[in-house]
């Protein structure tokens, strides 16, 4: 259970989305943290979600590719499978040389065909995390940022890194 009334929509979506993950058809494309995690990690998990992010950011922002979409996506928490609502990147005030570079990269995507396979998805893959660093460096700390599910991007000195999957949740998958 959520410990604040705020948090309970969210909350409700938290344990749809764990429920989500064990099902046998969405279970291949599952992150794989979420695979190892039992009945009675829910509330746990949720409960470090809660105090870790809900109360510390004002927003949760993915940059991923999706069909159609602009690049940015608000999610309801770090880590959700649920991509939430894609947004421009102007919606945050984005402009000029980091717009136009987030719509470059989802428009190299969008050119391929859905049968198609990326030439090249590794540079894909790191244009992708640079881009998340840039947006981050941009929306500073209001906004928690991630590129890969629960690899939060963080700012220290200046300089934006890629942190790993807390070792609490990675430990309670195993």
């Amino acid at each position: 259970m959520p410990s604040h009334e705020q948090f309970r929509d969210q909350f409700r979506r938290w344990t749809r989305h764990v429920m989500t993950m064990r099902s046998s058809n969405f279970g291949a494309s599952a992150h794989e943290f979420y695979g190892g995690f039992t009945w009675e990690h829910e509330p746990v998990v949720w409960g470090f979600i809660e105090e870790s992010y809900l109360r510390k950011y004002g927003g949760f922002l993915r940059v991923d590719f999706d069909w159609g979409a602009d690049g940015l996506w608000e999610i309801p928490f770090p880590g959700s499978a649920y991509m939430g609502i894609s947004v421009e990147p102007r919606d945050f005030g984005i402009s000029g040389s980091l717009a136009a570079r987030i719509r470059a990269w989802q428009a190299s995507q969008d050119r391929l065909d859905v049968s198609e396979r990326d030439p090249d998805p590794e540079a894909t893959r790191a244009e992708g995390l640079e881009i998340s660093k840039e947006v981050k460096l941009f929306l500073d700390d209001d906004y928690y940022v991630e590129y890969w599910p629960f690899r939060e991007i963080s700012i220290k000195g200046g300089e934006t890194g890629e942190l790993e999957v807390p070792a609490f949740i990675t430990g309670l998958a195993r």
